[in-house]
């Protein structure tokens, strides 16, 4: 009963996309373009400063996110260190590889919710 359920709602879903009107393109006056086209070259040279600070952050902000995930993966080796790295000593050097990678997703859930606020270009 509960797969008849969702197939109906997959196949209304599917059916209902396939025969959705598509949006249709309005053309712009060419003499709107030409009295607006030095007006948006002014703001955009205003706004380029700005532009280009947000996407240095958001830059930024991303490569934080990848060492934050990246670092994820010491949790694995950490246990690899405890383990095999046991009798080498490598007991306190695991278990600070997985105290690292356990705190790993706060941190990328930190940066993930900074993105935006970087973005904007506000160092935090």
């Amino acid at each position: 009963m509960r797969k008849t359920i969702w197939f109906t709602l997959l196949t209304l879903a599917t059916v209902t996309g396939w025969f959705a009107p598509a949006p249709e393109a309005q053309a712009i006056d060419p003499v709107t373009i030409a009295i607006l086209a030095p007006a948006a070259m002014r703001m955009a040279e205003t706004a380029q400063p700005y532009v280009i600070q947000g996407i240095a952050g958001g830059a930024q902000g991303l490569a934080q996110m990848g060492m934050a995930a990246f670092k994820i993966l010491y949790i694995p080796w950490g246990v690899v260190q405890c383990t095999l790295g046991l009798p080498l000593g490598g007991l306190s050097s695991g278990v600070a590889n997985i105290c690292e990678g356990g705190a790993a997703p706060f941190e990328l859930l930190f940066h993930t919710i900074m993105f935006p606020v970087r973005c904007f270009g506000v160092g935090v």
